[in-house]
Formats: C-alpha cells, sequence, structure tokens
C-alpha cells in the first residue's frame, strides 16, 4: 500500500510540474483574448526554466538572472565580445522537443533589449534564426534592433522547409554583429497546426521605424538637390521647315520612354512563353507597371546563368534562357549577367570539390567556363554587365585550394585573372564584384566590412578591370537608417571611385505593408540620387518567385497591386518622369529641363505627324528638320486606323483595318529581315504565323501614307 501511495504521489506531483507555468498560461490566455488563438501545443518547452535549461550559447559568455517587473522572471545575459567575423560567430539556440509538421503555424515570442550598463553601446543588433538543423535552410531569418527597453517580438512562421523530426529545428539568436551586451526574456514557442491562417498570428517587430523616416529628416533635402543636378539635363529643341527656317509657335510633345538609370528586376527565364512555368500575367506586368505601357528597363536572371544551373538547367531549358535574353534584348532591356564565378563549393559544379587538391584542373575548368559563356555562346551580345565574382567573403573554398601553390600566396589572385580574362572576352560589358556584406548585413564597419574593402583593393591593385561595385540589398526586419545608405555608398566611392549597383533589392514579409513602401521609396531616393549609383533591381518583383521574402514586393501572389507598387510608380513614372507639350518661340525653340533618358518628339511638318526619337545622356541641343523627316518618310496612316490584338499575344494576331482600302504589309524581325508579305483587306484579318517569341514589325502602306506597328509574341 505504501508503494502504491509513493507511485500516486509521484504522478500527481509530475501532472502538476507538467503543466504550463505562470508566464505561459498568462501570454495563451491572451493570446486567446486578443487573437482568438486556441489549441497551441510546445515545439519546445512550456516553462522559462525548461526553455533555458534546454538551450545553449557560443562564442560569447552567458550568465543567468531573474527579474520582478515583466511577465517573465528567467533572463539570460550575453557579453559579446567585438572583432567577431560574421554575426553566426556568437549565438543561442534551442532545438524542439516536438515534431514541428509542413504547414504549421508556429507563432515565437521572445523579449530582448541591450544591456543599460554596456559601456559606450546603448543599442543593438541580433539576427532571429529558425532554421533546419542540418542544412541551415531558413523558416525565419530577421535581423532587428535592440534598445535599453524591454520590447516583445512575435515572429509568425509558416513552416516551408520540411517537417522537422524531434531535434530538427534549431531556434534562437545569431549575435555576433558588433559588440554588445544582450538580455533575453519571455521566449516561447506556440504550435497552432496548419489549420489557423497565419494572418491570425501576431507579428510584430517593433520596426515602424527607420534612420531618416521623418518627413524633414536631415537627408532629404540634399538628395533632392543631388537629383536635380544628377539625373536630370537641359534639352534645347530647334525645330526647322522644309526649307530650313526655324518654326515658331510650332507644337511639340515631348514624351519620356525609359530611364537613363536603370531600374530592374529579377526574373526567371522560365516565366516566358514556351518555358516550363509560363505566366502571361508576369510577362505582361513585367513591360507595364504603371498603365501606360512603361516597365523594368533591365533584368538579372536569378539562377538560370549560375555555372551549375548551366549546366544542370534547374529550371529553364538553355535553349530557353538564350531564347530569352534575345527576346528581351529586341525589346531594349539590358540583361544582367549573375554570375560568372561564385567561388564557393556549393556554387560551382561537383567535380570543381572533387579536384579540389588540383589546382591546374580548377583553373582549366575556370578557363572553360569562361569561354564558353563569354565566347563559344556569346553572351555578350545581350548582357550588358556581369557579375564577375559574387560573394568573396564567405565563399572561400577556391581560394583556400589554391592558397600557397605557385602564383597563389592567398589564392585570392584568381579573383584578378577571372576580371581580366573577362575583360578579354567581353570588352563591351561592365564587370561587377557583388556582395551582401555592407548593406545586407547592415555592417557599417568592423572587421567583415573592412575585410570585403581590403578584397576590394587587393583585386583592383592586382590590375583587375573592375567597373563596379554591386551591393546585395536583401534588408531585414528593422530596415537599414538611410543615413547608413549613403554612407556606405560615400565610403566605397570615395575609396574606389567605381560606380555602383543596387543588385539584390528585398524586404522580409514582417515588414508591414505600408512600411514597405515607405522604405521602398526612401531607399529609392537615396540610391537614386547618389552620384555612383547606375541601377536598382528588385530581386524579383511578384510575391511567388521571391527568393525569401514574399510580402513586400509590387504584386502579391494574386497580382494585386501592393502599397510598394504605388510607391514605385509614383516615384519612377510620375515624380521622376518627363512628358511635356511645348510650343516653340520665335526663333523655332523650345527648352525643357528633364531627366535623363530615352525620349520621342511628336510634331506637324506640312500637315503630317513625325515622330523622332532620341537619347539625352547630358545637356542636349537637339534639331528636328522637317525636310529630312518628309523626304525620308510617307506621311503617316490616320492615328487609330490600323489596329493589333491581341498584343502582347501567344497566338494569332488580328489586325484591324478600319481604312476603306487594302493596305500593302511586310512583317520584319528585329534584324530587319522580312518573314511575310501580303495585303490586309478592309476589316479584319489574321495573321497566323509559326513564329518564335519575340518583337516584329509590321510594316503597312496604302501607297502614299504608312505606318508600323510592333507585334510581340509571348
Amino acid at each position: 500500500m505504501r508503494i502504491l501511495l509513493l507511485l500516486l504521489a509521484g504522478l500527481c506531483t509530475g501532472l502538476l510540474t507538467a503543466q504550463p507555468d505562470a508566464y505561459h498560461t498568462t501570454l495563451t490566455n491572451w493570446l486567446g483574448t486578443q487573437y482568438t488563438l486556441t489549441g497551441e501545443t510546445y515545439p519546445t518547452h512550456d516553462t522559462e526554466a525548461e526553455n533555458f535549461s534546454a538551450s545553449g550559447g557560443y562564442g560569447m559568455a552567458q550568465t543567468s538572472g531573474t527579474i520582478d517587473d515583466q511577465d517573465f522572471t528567467r533572463i539570460l545575459k550575453f557579453r559579446v565580445a567585438g572583432g567577431l567575423l560574421n554575426p553566426w560567430d556568437a549565438g543561442w539556440n534551442i532545438r524542439n522537443t516536438q515534431p514541428v509538421n509542413m504547414g504549421d503555424k508556429v507563432l515565437w515570442v521572445i523579449y530582448l533589449r541591450v544591456s543599460p550598463t554596456t559601456a559606450g553601446n546603448t543599442t543593438g543588433r541580433v539576427t532571429l534564426v529558425s532554421e533546419r538543423a542540418d542544412t541551415y535552410d531558413k523558416e525565419v531569418n530577421l535581423t532587428v534592433e535592440l534598445t535599453e527597453e524591454w520590447k516583445r517580438y512575435f515572429v509568425a512562421i509558416d513552416v516551408s522547409t520540411r517537417s522537422h523530426p524531434v531535434g530538427g529545428l534549431s531556434t534562437g539568436l545569431h549575435l555576433g554583429s558588433q559588440q554588445q551586451n544582450v538580455e533575453v526574456g519571455g521566449f516561447a514557442m506556440l504550435n497552432y497546426g496548419n489549420s489557423v491562417p497565419l494572418d491570425q498570428l501576431p507579428n510584430d517587430l517593433n520596426n515602424d521605424e527607420y534612420g531618416g523616416f521623418e518627413a524633414d529628416a536631415a537627408w532629404r533635402s540634399p538628395a533632392a538637390d543631388r537629383i536635380e543636378s544628377i539625373r536630370k539635363a537641359d534639352l534645347e529643341l530647334t525645330v526647322l521647315d522644309t526649307d530650313g527656317s526655324p518654326m515658331p509657335a510650332t507644337a511639340v510633345q515631348l514624351r519620356m520612354q525609359r530611364h537613363a538609370f536603370d531600374f530592374g528586376t529579377a526574373i526567371k527565364a522560365c516565366r516566358f512563353p514556351s518555358g516550363r512555368c509560363y505566366n502571361p500575367t508576369y510577362v505582361s506586368k513585367l513591360f507595364n507597371l504603371d498603365g501606360k505601357g512603361h516597365g523594368f528597363s533591365s533584368v538579372v536572371y536569378e539562377n538560370d546563368l549560375k555555372w551549375p544551373a548551366w549546366e544542370d538547367e534547374w529550371v529553364s531549358s538553355n535553349e530557353q534562357t538564350t531564347r530569352n535574353m534575345q527576346f528581351l534584348s529586341d525589346l531594349d532591356i539590358d540583361v544582367r549577367g549573375h554570375v560568372l564565378l561564385w567561388p564557393g563549393w556549393s556554387n560551382m559544379p561537383d567535380r570543381m570539390e572533387e579536384n579540389r587538391s588540383n589546382p591546374e584542373y580548377l583553373k582549366g575548368e575556370i578557363e572553360k567556363h569562361l569561354v564558353d559563356f563569354l565566347e563559344t555562346k556569346n553572351f555578350d551580345q545581350y548582357v550588358t554587365d556581369w557579375d564577375v565574382i559574387n560573394e568573396i567573403n564567405t565563399n572561400t573554398d577556391l581560394a583556400a585550394a589554391l592558397r600557397g601553390t605557385p602564383g597563389y600566396t592567398t589564392g585570392r589572385e584568381i579573383y584578378a585573372e577571372v576580371f581580366k580574362r573577362a575583360r578579354e572576352l567581353a570588352p563591351d560589358a561592365e564587370l561587377y564584384i557583388n556582395d551582401y556584406i555592407t548593406m545586407s548585413l547592415k555592417n557599417t564597419d568592423g572587421a567583415l566590412y573592412d575585410q570585403y574593402k581590403g578584397f576590394i583593393r587587393e583585386i583592383l591593385d592586382l590590375g583587375a578591370p573592375m567597373d563596379g561595385i554591386g551591393f546585395q540589398a536583401h534588408l531585414g526586419a528593422s530596415p537599414n537608417s538611410i543615413y547608413d545608405i549613403l554612407g556606405t555608398l560615400d565610403d566605397f566611392h570615395e575609396e574606389f571611385g567605381l560606380q555602383a549597383k543596387i543588385t539584390e533589392f528585398d524586404l522580409p514579409r514582417n515588414v508591414p505593408e505600408q512600411l514597405a513602401a515607405d522604405y521602398l521609396a526612401d531607399f529609392l531616393t537615396a540610391t537614386f540620387s547618389h552620384e555612383s549609383v547606375e541601377s536598382f533591381m528588385f530581386w524579383n518583383f511578384w510575391d511567388v518567385d521571391t527568393w525569401a521574402n514574399p510580402g513586400a514586393n509590387l504584386y502579391d501572389a494574386s497580382f494585386n497591386e501592393t502599397p510598394a507598387h504605388t510607391a514605385f510608380v509614383d516615384l519612377v513614372f510620375n515624380e521622376w518622369w518627363t512628358d511635356a507639350d511645348l510650343t516653340t518661340d520665335n526663333d523655332g525653340k523650345a527648352t525643357v529641363r528633364g531627366f535623363k533618358g530615352t525620349y520621342e518628339v511628336t510634331l506637324d511638318c506640312n500637315g503630317e505627324s513625325y515622330a523622332v526619337a532620341f537619347d539625352m545622356n547630358d545637356d542636349l541641343a537637339q534639331t528636328i528638320d522637317c525636310a529630312a523627316l518628309v523626304s525620308t518618310t510617307l506621311p503617316t496612316l490616320p492615328e487609330g486606323s490600323v489596329a493589333a490584338y491581341p498584343n502582347p499575344g501567344r497566338g494569332p494576331w488580328t489586325i484591324n483595318n478600319n481604312l476603306p482600302a487594302t493596305l500593302d504589309a511586310a512583317l520584319m524581325d528585329g534584324a530587319g529581315r522580312k518573314l511575310w508579305s501580303g495585303q490586309i483587306l478592309t476589316g479584319n484579318h489574321q495573321l497566323d504565323l509559326d513564329l518564335p517569341a519575340g518583337v516584329y514589325h509590321l510594316q503597312l502602306t496604302d501607297g502614299t501614307r504608312a505606318s508600323s506597328l510592333r507585334l510581340i509574341r509571348l
């Protein structure tokens, strides 16, 4: 009987201790009241004591303590020394004790602050990470800013990398961004299964402000002045009649067609016609962001031109990618090449690592790859600029394999050699180095920042023909200070004098929509205002295709426009766009100050309308000579007399001839080759030709007048 009583007592004690502690009980009751969240389970533990006992830190000093003025009672204190190279060189984490399945909605709650006793540091920076414990594939990877005040962070997770077995999910903090003392409390993880919508979970990272967000922030006025100075030019138009005399009081329509500054996006070749994942809406949005036919002026392939992706045809076939480059080139879209050499084993073909001890083999394979891309396949005819080397700070395998071999003291000498060879094979392309060390990691100084600058200096000192520096901008949940963005661009430009491009911009879903729009507008304004910056690239513009951060793009998964879309269009195609209706003075002149780019001028000569296109990349005096236009051009067919639809389209075009006359027609490709000729009768005529995707020109004439329709086959 005594043994039975002892067993019952032990069982009762176990049942009592198995219940959530006061902190977890208070938290779940509040979540149930505020968000109607119920039925939670605990992927880790349901008590403060167990969670902290099961967790562990590395790369720093750690102590524990208690606190009596918060909802939680236990805290951990971390003291991180300076001089660490990477944020993940110091960290803290805990593994799951219960399985977590694909599609589960998990809420991670944690309180953070920097210690008020931190000498000279009243702010901190940590990255919240939840990832596979084996491959480090991320469920969450969010960098947040800390102050001396306790702040509670809610992170809503839609489990997407896999179903995590016990011990397979590691959740915690990367703390090595800077010297700092960080305190942690109130850690909890709650799993609501797969029947709760993600939007029902709270999602708050205390990230509603960033440096320079104020309407009267000090950076705004100088940026506006710089934009006026460096992005605009003075245009003087002179219009002459057919006798060569000035044409006074002549109406001139000036319409901007595209910026000289490139605004672009990452793409997938398979999204285009005949691709494995073709999406016609995606293609149409790419070329028409503002509803007026204005779209991106440049693109970069996210994966299609990476070395192993090309050899293994990861997403698109090589034939499709090449055809797509021709298609984009015909549309006058600039194509960036990403990337010639990404020098980590996992980013090169497997055979490179398999032959890591054979330097001559490694160099030989790189040479063959460069010749294949830049000479044999001659991608230089489409690609305007290349990321020659990518992420050399963290991809050190190739340099390590060559280090100490003849001619390679550090192994990094290979980078200058690749730049030189790329210049020989692609003499007209701009050559870039690309990395995430600065903006993506919020580094404005420190060991890693200085190392990156040192590596660039090494490469340049070895004679590398480097044209520019690519700044990846995979930004964190607490957006970077605008002052830091400008400071980094200033620092690199002053140090190296090279042009710059923002190559990979995105924001995480944890940034609220309106904040994402406001920040995009400020980031664009700051970079557009900087003299070194030549281009801004989204790392995709559609939620479905975003690499890691859906939720803050121009379009959601259903192609609904987001606040970020409104912000982008308002700046790029309205505020920074020049359309003007001008009238010439007594000397036949009209002047305007406009944004640098490509323009089309429309005016009447001898009663007929003519259009003239030209580029304005600096102050320009442009003469329009009606004599030249009239002598070389037939009068145009009446506006609206001929139309084609669907255009762009995948199938036959229907040509609608509204004139009471038969038109002679010829279809030309982008190279000026005639592909078809015939007649277009009054009414509707179907033009059904077996043609690949591309841009075509349908030339039409009634003998005395002529027009050309641009047709796009998707």
